[in-house]
């Protein structure tokens, strides 16, 4: 079996526990990759053990698994080393939350156990794919989170008007505006007041961050199809952000946001779920004078 490592910002805190993963790691696959970004932040924190071979760019071919170490923003970058979605990821979470990167340190043996033991299931997440006219978004105008055009540097707000399959939705005064996946629904459009919608729904949710009319409510529609999105306002200079990477957009500047041609594989142990993920990291049906 081959792994192939990723990872962010290494904590002197999880040093430790890192190198006790990367000996795991080894003894499943002596001559693991590793991306070489991330050996250089492990480096600073540790002796790296003989046999990891360094990577650059998208994973290498004959990769069956690629292990993700750090939080959401962590696996959310990984899927763009995936490319056409056929490696699965693991997300090993080192951060706090963590609704993509679900495995905990502590579980990582048993996790790594499961996984050859063929005790995982995959899961696949749906990406969007993003046009703007005129400009480029890099070699991959994807998202997996959301779609945001939102202001920069300035008290003003946004105005986009946006269209689905050529038909007029709304004209939104705002601070900004997303189109979120299901799996965004627990990232930035659930804190501007968006839906929690399942992953396996085949919907795209339209949210409005402080909307100057408060009758613009978040929006659901189907996936299928082509939403587009034109900004203006008193700014010359918009943002529009792709999960965590952003560039600038213009007036005028049409995004055409449609379903990407492939999806994103994330692996689960056999007990994990969406409903019980949320339920853990959300604290649902806890007292709350018990918390």
């Amino acid at each position: 079996m081959r792994i192939a490592l990723f990872g962010k910002a290494v904590s002197p805190d999880d040093a430790e526990a890192l190198r006790l993963a990367l000996d795991r790691v080894l003894a499943i696959d002596p001559q693991a990759w590793i991306s070489r970004a991330y050996m250089g932040e492990l480096s600073d924190h540790m002796q790296i053990p003989a046999g990891l071979v360094p990577y650059e760019g998208a994973v290498p071919d004959g990769v069956d698994v690629l292990l993700a170490f750090g939080g959401d923003g962590t696996v959310l970058e990984a899927g763009t080393l995936v490319r056409d979605g056929a490696v699965p990821i693991l997300g090993v979470n080192t951060g706090r939350l963590g609704f993509l990167s679900n495995v905990s340190m502590e579980a990582f043996d048993l996790a790594m156990d499961a996984w050859i033991a063929g005790k995982t299931w995959e899961e696949e997440r749906a990406l969007l794919h993003v046009e703007v006219d005129g400009q480029t978004l890099g070699d991959f105008p994807y998202a997996l989170n959301e779609v945001v055009i939102h202001k920069r540097d300035t008290a003003s707000m946004v105005v986009v008007d946006v269209h689905r399959n050529g038909t007029f939705v709304n004209t939104y005064w705002a601070d900004g505006l997303l189109v979120s996946t299901p799996t965004g629904s627990t990232a930035y459009s659930l804190s501007a007041g968006g839906p929690i919608v399942h992953p396996g729904s085949d919907v795209v949710v339209v949210t409005p961050v402080a909307p100057h009319n408060l009758n613009d409510r978040p929006l659901v529609v189907p996936m299928d199809g082509e939403i587009t999105m034109v900004a203006g306002g008193r700014d010359a200079l918009f943002l529009l952000s792709m999960d965590s990477r952003s560039f600038p957009l213009e007036p005028g500047q049409e995004v055409r946001i449609r379903p990407a041609d492939f999806r994103i594989k994330l692996v689960n142990l056999e007990h994990q779920d969406f409903f019980s993920t949320v339920r853990q990291k959300m604290h649902w049906g806890l007292d709350p004078r018990e918390r």
